[in-house]
């Protein structure tokens, strides 16, 4: 029962179904509004079932090789007061292992995995696509149509194909300004122990990841639109952050000088359904967790996962497929949701006084307590990791 199937967004949702499905034997197209692919990206922690799946995939050797160590993370006031100082080994006692890297590096890793395999076209868009009865018709930007029994639409946050065809979701504006990127350069600071530092409205996490490489991210609430917000980013990181210790002002002034930075707002995507017709979306095209959720790259492997499991099991049949795939999907979609409003709420405080109250809980917390913030809300239950539904 091979199907015609186009992936339109190839990034890490796109690539791994592309791996998955291919594998079972389908003819996969993705195409992707890049000109290439390349190592550039924030770093992200994938985490649990997400590396789970990786190795499933026979990645996980290419996955270590280009991650970056991760031994200690520091929580700490802005006066460099120690919040809480967590070992990560301890703190994945209780869950699978977390890998810390870039995202233009798990994405370059399911890249050259699949190529060669998996027919990819860069520099492509969907302008149309015209469904009837079983068949679904796509018009490309080039101008070229293709047939397929399937698109999944893995697009991410801001997905035009979604806007679209998927009238009923909207994507909400959480309100908060990511920079994030990585800065070339010698330091003081020891690999692979991290600081994050908690304050009112904002965030700041400094990552060692080699002897002349830091990683920043920043979390800051902010309502303004991305548009303004981009042309005066590195006036707005170092602003946001001027009352911090010369070591710390001197390190972001050089990041947003010399730096590789990412700047975009976070949304959440809303979909009530993730289907429409011979149309399924994937990813943070179809549920945005913001990563504020802490599981926001597993996540969108564990959906390729999840779909192209539905699909093996009824490949005569991608209607129920697809079906099963968003009846999995909706409550987990809800539980990382709220965890990533729980986390914005937590970790970054509105006022003094909810910064204070976290502060004090989180640094009287237990090791008990500890887990119960830190790793119970990014766990998912056995039902859940074996793709059964009610």
């Amino acid at each position: 029962m091979k199907k015609n199937i186009l992936i339109s967004g190839g990034g890490i949702a796109g690539l791994t179904a592309a791996k998955l499905l291919s594998a079972q034997g389908h003819h996969v197209t993705v195409i992707d509004r890049a000109l290439s692919f390349t190592k550039a990206g924030f770093l992200i922690s994938l985490k649990s079932f997400g590396v789970r799946i990786i190795e499933e995939l026979g990645l996980m050797d290419e996955l270590q090789a280009a991650s970056s160590p991760s031994e200690f993370v520091s929580f700490l006031e802005k006066d460099e007061q120690v919040i809480q100082r967590i070992s990560y080994e301890k703190m994945n006692e209780n869950i699978e292992r977390s890998v810390l890297i870039s995202r233009g590096g798990l994405h370059h890793v399911l890249h050259e995995n699949l190529k060669g395999h998996v027919n990819i076209l860069f520099d492509t868009t969907i302008s149309e696509i015209t469904s009837t009865d079983n068949r679904t018709e796509v018009t490309l930007s080039d101008g070229s149509r293709m047939e397929a029994d399937l698109v999944i639409i893995s697009e991410g946050l801001r997905s035009s194909t979604r806007e679209r065809y998927f009238t009923d979701s909207h994507m909400e504006d959480f309100n908060t300004l990511y920079m994030g990127g990585r800065l070339q350069t010698e330091h003081p600071y020891p690999v692979g122990s991290f600081k994050v530092y908690i304050d009112v409205n904002k965030m700041l996490s400094i990552y060692p990841i080699a002897n002349n490489e830091i990683a920043i991210q920043c979390y800051i609430h902010h309502k303004g639109d991305i548009a303004t917000i981009k042309q005066r980013s590195a006036e707005l990181l170092q602003s946001s952050f001027s009352d911090y210790s010369i070591e710390t002002r001197d390190l972001l002034t050089r990041f947003a000088e010399e730096g590789l930075m990412f700047v975009d707002k976070m949304g959440m995507v809303n979909a009530p359904s993730l289907v429409n017709g011979n149309m399924v979306l994937l990813g943070d095209a179809g549920y945005c967790p913001t990563a504020l959720s802490g599981m926001g790259a597993s996540l969108s492997i564990y959906g390729a996962k999840a779909l192209s499991h539905f699909i093996s099991k009824t490949p005569y049949d991608l209607t129920s497929a697809c079906n099963n795939y968003n009846i999995l999907m909706q409550p987990i979609i809800r539980k990382f949701q709220g965890n990533a409003r729980n986390n914005a709420s937590s970790f970054i405080p509105a006022d003094v006084q909810k910064l204070d109250r976290f502060v004090d809980s989180f640094r009287s917390a237990s090791d008990i307590e500890l887990k119960r913030i830190m790793t119970d809300p990014i766990v998912l239950n056995e039902e859940q990791l074996n793709f059964k539904i009610n």
